[in-house]
């Protein structure tokens, strides 16, 4: 809790003093410091459904139920002949026509301070973060969950067409009340023992950036769990993963998985993650092309795409065990945006239309496939 103030503070007070100090020049123009560059050296990737970003946007999945969210992940001990599984436990029932939905999401990415030698290279701190919601567009606009993420690090640049960034980062997913409350009327307590939620508390970042020339830029990104935090579902936990020390469990550096398989199971439940391999470490890796092209008097147009990819797709929910032979989750996206003409210091603001096949957009539901069109805005720092 304190680390989340620190961040919030943080950022607060980079926002207040952006306008009042600018950048700092020594030996002529060589060298320049700049307290709280609002516009980030490192630009995430457009295409990512969770970049950091201030997003409102309309989407419609096809009428197929395969892709509507209607059920939340809960757990049951005595399935898989009594080895336990994840079951899928419905809050609602499916309905082809309840395939509109609304994304808000309220996120940013600003620079510390930046550190400048000519075009030669420059050094930043960075922080990142915001929250993201899903509410459904069919008649009732009840929430279907929230996540939350933050990080923060470094970035350096070098001749303003290398980007790398370093830093630590969060993920959380929350179930929304209103599904919440359904769930549990639609479900004897005998038919689940828990449910589970996606968390990554925290991982490494490393991303990298490339633009050859102005209106081409190339994006890798990987995320991976930290050896000591937080991760869920227990199914998604290395085996080598081990606890960090909280308010209701304060012991520390004790394996992770069989911890949280008693949390997510049952106390009596006793399993662990010791036979998967050790190449396996919930890795999350990122690829992203983009293109822009300039509109005079109106600003520049852009198609950006998007692959993520998820080792924790390798873990089958209904065994509970590592597959050798199981393939990566996949994830692409595609996106066609306008961005009007930029102002000086102020966000790029922006018309999207976007096609995405993959995982739902709320990080709870990650076992979710979906496919939808959306339309929307987005304001970009």
């Amino acid at each position: 809790m304190k680390d989340h103030r620190f961040l919030v503070s943080l950022f607060v007070v980079c926002c207040v003093l952006a306008p009042v100090f600018g950048a700092y020049t020594f030996f002529g123009d060589d060298f320049s410091i700049t307290l709280a560059p609002m516009d980030p050296l490192y630009k995430e990737s457009r295409a990512y459904p969770f970049t950091n970003n201030v997003a409102f946007r309309y989407f419609v999945s096809p009428k197929d139920i395969q892709y509507l969210p209607t059920d939340i992940l809960a757990t049951d001990a005595s399935a898989n002949e009594g080895n336990g599984a994840y079951v899928r436990r419905s809050f609602k029932d499916p309905n082809e026509n309840n395939n509109k939905y609304w994304n808000l999401k309220s996120a940013i990415n600003i620079g510390l301070l930046r550190f400048e030698y000519k075009d030669i290279m420059a050094l930043e701190g960075y922080i990142h973060g915001g929250l993201n919601t899903v509410f459904g567009a069919y008649g009732g606009v009840d929430v279907l969950g929230f996540d939350g993420q933050y990080g923060a690090g470094v970035t350096m640049q070098l001749f303003r067409q290398l980007t790398f960034r370093f830093g630590f980062h969060h993920f959380s997913g929350h179930w929304g009340d209103e599904i919440l409350k359904d769930f549990m009327e639609r479900n004897d307590e005998d038919s689940y023992d828990g449910i589970t939620e996606y968390t990554r508390n925290n991982s490494y970042l490393f991303d990298v950036s490339y633009q050859p020339v102005r209106y081409v830029k190339f994006l890798v990104e990987a995320e991976l769990p930290m050896h000591v935090g937080w991760i869920r579902p227990a199914a998604h936990v290395p085996a080598d993963a081990i606890k960090n020390t909280s308010e209701e469990s304060p012991d520390y550096g004790k394996p992770l998985s069989g911890y949280i398989y008693g949390q997510e199971f049952g106390s009596e439940f006793e399993r662990n993650n010791d036979s998967y391999p050790s190449s396996y470490k919930a890795w999350r890796i990122g690829l992203g092309v983009e293109f822009e092209v300039p509109i005079p008097t109106v600003g520049l147009s852009y198609l950006a795409t998007d692959l993520q990819l998820h080792q924790d797709g390798k873990i089958n929910l209904d065994t509970l065990e590592y597959e050798s032979d199981r393939p990566w989750d996949m994830e692409f996206t595609v996106a066609l945006g306008l961005s009007l003409e930029e102002v000086a210091n102020l966000p790029d603001f922006t018309i999207e239309l976007a096609y995405h096949d993959g995982r739902f957009p709320l990080l709870n539901f990650f076992f979710q496939r979906s496919r939808y069109l959306s339309l929307g805005l987005v304001v970009t720092i």
